[in-house]
């Protein structure tokens, strides 16, 4: 994949149909969009091994101007809160505390009654404190002349436009697909 290398090191603005990405100056967590100017992105390249060995490609996005803060997302859906309590049963942790320690760190997906149907996930995204980890890295899929933003478990960022928010969700249609502009220096 040779955008990765061609945006590796790179500053860049991403922007959706929302806008821009955007961080708030204040408390330098809150992630918004803005069809102003979007905040500058560091694009580092992770290469990480997989099961066999095979090295894959992932993208963090560092907020330029930040004590080292990266874009985040939250884990969810029920895939994730099964594979989380399957790994917590191999632990220490008390079986009666299972159920709480996922709803603590494992979000829920919308419902199929949702006006959107099911797998969405509308938690915001964040820049948190790196180095980055697992809700920091993505992978980047070519759609069109625009990309897909994919987390580490399959979803995609998604432009929430009618709350300026980026959020999460499973297809990568148009709400889903970014703009990513590299800036000279």
């Amino acid at each position: 994949m040779e955008f990765y290398r061609d945006l590796s090191g790179r500053r860049v603005i991403i922007g959706g149909v929302g806008g821009s990405i955007c961080v708030d100056p204040k408390d330098q967590k809150t992630v918004q969009t803005s069809h102003s100017r979007g905040v500058l992105l560091q694009v580092e390249l992770i290469k990480i091994a997989d099961e066999e060995a095979n090295e894959r490609n992932f993208v963090a996005f560092r907020v330029v101007g930040t004590q080292n803060k990266y874009l985040s997302l939250v884990l969810y859906g029920d895939e994730m809160r099964n594979a989380a309590a399957e790994a917590l049963s191999h632990t220490p942790v008390l079986p009666d505390l299972i159920p709480n320690v996922v709803d603590y760190a494992v979000d829920h997906a919308s419902a199929d009654k949702n006006f959107e149907g099911a797998g969405f996930n509308y938690q915001p995204m964040t820049a948190e404190d790196g180095p980055p980890g697992l809700f920091q890295l993505f992978s980047l899929e070519r759609a069109y002349e625009k990309y897909g933003i994919k987390t580490r478990f399959g979803t995609y960022w998604r432009s929430q436009h009618w709350n300026k928010t980026v959020s999460q969700s499973p297809h990568c249609l148009g709400d889903e697909r970014w703009n990513i502009t590299v800036q000279e220096a």
